[in-house]
This record gives structure tokens, C-alpha cells and sequence, in this order.
């Protein structure tokens, strides 16, 4: 498959404290991150910088020291839509006791508890580039939106073939070496993906979200009633709504990167495609659940 990452980095509400792990270069076609338990005492980097060290198994490792604080604190945790899929698995090393979530596609922000982690209790995610996760399922993914099902609903041999593994691990690399052994594994017996349906996904990154339904159409070879049904089938959501998340992170990227000078916003309603500044506002909130200032303020809080 070709690396669409390279176009697109979607990010959480807080990203200098979201812990994520990098996959390895073969995985990075599918695979936004690893994410999961932090030990409180592991010894915290730069929060200015994000330091990058190699796994043994091949994938990159980046912490930063906001990390650590966002496992433990006790502020609210607003999640908003990244465009991303997660599982999430959780077990406890005392009772033996595990399971898990699928978290499909969300077009909404909510906000999760941050409670202090119970002793004991460990987790380990791995987040899905949208694109990429009908390749690994073992079910259909038209119902996933905002959905919360159990792990094994759509990835039937997790339990198996990777949940009881983990818990004889002890770090993040040895989770992640495991991880990518099992997904590698999905991999060889994936199914093709719609050459259509991919070429359409390789237009909207590159436009960053701003496309029409004609010149989606026109890149991938397919009507419109086909590409809907292609892309409710593998990810949960239609063209156009897919599209809107990707114009979303792609402007929250920019929004977050970028020092904030007069005029700043309007360059953003320019450049992607808003009729003026409060069409701008009013969508970002529909998904950040803050305005942009708000939004800023709160990842760098």
C-alpha cells in the first residue's frame, strides 16, 4: 500500500501528552500509533521536545513529560475526532482479569474521567489510520460509527493471538514488538482493498480534505452511490463526512502549529475553503467542542 501517512498526521486535543509510540516502517502505511500505560516512574524528556528513540523492534518510541502528568491527573480528558480507530485492551496484573474495546470512528468530541490508574492495571492501544483498519477486521465497519463495542466483535482471534500475550510483558517495547508481530500476521491474509475507494482517499489527503464529490468521483473511477457504499463498508462513514474530519485535523494542525498572529485565522478560512471566519468557528466547534482560541488554550494548558 502506498504510505498515505505521509500526507496526513491527524492529532488528539492534547498532543504533547498523548504518549504515542510509532510503528515500525512496515506498519506505517496502517498504523497511527501505539499508545497505552505509563509507568510514573519513568524518567520524563523535554516537554519542549519530542525525543525519538528505536525499539527493539523496530518502531519509534517518542515520550514526552506531559505524558506522564496526563495519565495522572485528574482534569477531564476531551477526545475529539481524529479520524483514527482504537483498540484498547486493559488488564490486571493481580487477578489476571483483561478485555477489551473497539472504538470506531467518532464525529463528535466528548470528554473521559482522568482518574489516578489503579495499581496494577495496565492498558495498550493501537490507533488505526481510518483507511487501513477494514484490512484487519474481521467484520464489516458500517456500524462503527461512535461506536464502543467489545474487542472481539470485530477482531475476532484478539484475545488469542495477542490480548493474553500481553500479559507477560513488562514495557512498552516488548508490547509494541508483540503487537506488530500480529498485525503483520493480519496483514498477509488481508483481503485487496477497492483500488477505487483508496484513490479516492489518496485525493482527499492530498487536498487536505477539501474536495468535491465530482473530483472524488473523478479520481476514482467510481459513481457516487458506489464510492458511498465503499467507504460505509471499510469505514463507517460517507465520502463527505470523511472528508470534513480530514479538513478538520487538517486545520487543528495547522491551528496548533503555527504561531497565532493577526489575520492567522482568517489565513485558515482561506485556505480551507470557509465562506468566512464564523463558518470556520462554528465547524471546529461542531467537532473540537471548543472554539479554536478555547482549543488552543486547553492543549497548551
Amino acid at each position: 500500500m502506498f504510505n498515505l501517512s505521509e500526507l496526513y498526521h491527524p492529532i488528539t486535543a492534547n498532543p504533547a501528552g498523548g504518549g504515542e509510540y510509532r510503528p515500525g516502517r512496515l506498519l506505517h502505511p496502517y498504523i497511527r500509533c501505539f499508545w497505552g500505560s505509563v509507568s510514573p516512574t519513568a524518567e520524563p524528556l523535554d516537554a519542549q521536545s519530542v525525543g525519538i528513540t528505536e525499539g527493539n523492534n523496530g518502531a519509534d518510541i517518542s515520550e514526552t513529560e506531559s505524558e506522564s502528568k496526563s495519565v495522572f491527573s485528574n482534569r477531564p480528558e476531551t477526545i475529539i475526532p481524529d479520524s483514527c480507530m482504537d483498540i484498547i485492551w486493559e488488564w490486571d496484573e493481580r487477578t489476571g482479569e483483561s478485555g477489551g474495546i473497539f472504538c470506531g470512528i467518532n464525529d463528535a468530541p466528548f470528554e473521559v474521567g482522568q482518574a489516578r490508574q489503579p495499581a496494577g492495571k495496565q492498558r495498550f492501544a493501537i490507533r488505526f489510520h481510518f483507511w487501513a483498519v477494514h484490512l484487519f477486521a474481521d467484520e464489516q465497519l458500517q456500524d462503527v460509527l461512535n461506536v464502543h463495542a467489545p474487542v472481539e466483535q470485530y477482531f475476532r482471534s484478539y484475545r488469542m493471538e495477542l490480548g493474553d500475550k500481553l500479559r507477560g510483558t513488562h514495557t512498552m517495547s516488548e508490547r509494541i514488538a508483540i503487537a506488530e508481530v500480529f498485525l503483520l500476521r493480519r496483514l498477509d491474509y488481508a483481503g485487496r482493498s477497492s483500488d477505487g475507494m483508496m484513490n479516492a482517499v489518496h485525493r482527499m489527503l492530498k487536498s487536505r480534505g477539501v474536495v468535491s464529490a465530482g473530483e472524488l468521483e473523478l479520481s476514482s473511477g467510481l459513481s457516487s452511490r458506489q464510492l458511498e457504499r465503499l467507504f460505509r463498508r471499510h469505514i463507517g462513514l460517507p465520502p463527505k463526512k470523511v472528508a470534513d474530519l480530514v479538513r478538520f485535523q487538517n486545520a487543528w494542525l495547522e491551528l496548533y502549529r503555527t504561531p497565532l498572529h493577526r489575520g492567522g485565522l482568517q489565513d485558515i478560512v482561506f485556505a480551507y475553503g470557509y465562506s468566512h471566519q464564523s463558518h470556520f468557528i462554528n465547524n471546529f466547534r461542531k467537532f473540537a467542542g471548543r472554539t479554536p482560541l478555547d482549543a488552543l488554550s486547553y492543549a497548551r494548558s
